[in-house]
């Protein structure tokens, strides 16, 4: 095994009781690499010191003024509450496009499915089979991403960009 392996399962081994296979090849391991038998000593020490150090007392106060102040900064900032109900689009999708889309759907339907019956999985396509195929992929193509492509846009003029991932962010 590589040193780096090795340092991974000297890490692993704090967190996670390891296999007595993992064990002995950290010892075979560190018998004759001298940097990760430091490695595992220097590691050692660090566990050794953060045991020792104090926990920190705090005020029993602390979680609730701490708890208020949230609250407080929260009710100051209605913006994200305005952001989060714009990403709900609330007006229906444009007549216009629904006048672009069914006629897409009916020239699928009833000029390009006829085609269809011409396609024979043992036989190679013709021309008109494969035009016709291509039409009927791309229809289906814009009628899944037009709602996207839709409400894509209406973010941009609300400039909306996402819901912030924090109360901090704009």
């Amino acid at each position: 095994m590589r040193c780096k392996d090795i340092e991974r399962l000297i890490i692993e081994s704090s967190d996670e009781d390891l296999s007595l296979e993992e064990l002995s090849t950290i010892e075979k391991h560190i018998a004759h690499c001298a940097l990760c038998a430091r490695f595992q000593d220097e590691l050692e020490k660090i566990r050794m010191g953060v045991k020792t150090i104090p926990q920190p007392i705090l005020p029993p106060d602390l979680a609730q003024k701490t708890q208020l102040r949230c609250q407080a900064e929260i009710s100051q900032q209605p913006a994200a509450a305005t952001k989060i109900a714009k990403l709900i689009p609330s007006d229906p999708i444009p007549k216009y496009v629904w006048a672009a889309l069914l006629p897409l759907i009916l020239l699928t339907v009833f000029v390009l499915a006829p085609t269809l019956k011409e396609v024979r999985l043992d036989q190679t396509l013709t021309f008109a089979s494969a035009a016709a195929l291509t039409i009927i992929i791309q229809n289906a193509v814009m009628l899944l991403f037009a709602p996207i492509l839709i409400r894509r846009r209406r973010w941009k003029k609300q400039n909306i960009r996402g819901i912030p991932m924090n109360a901090n962010a704009s």
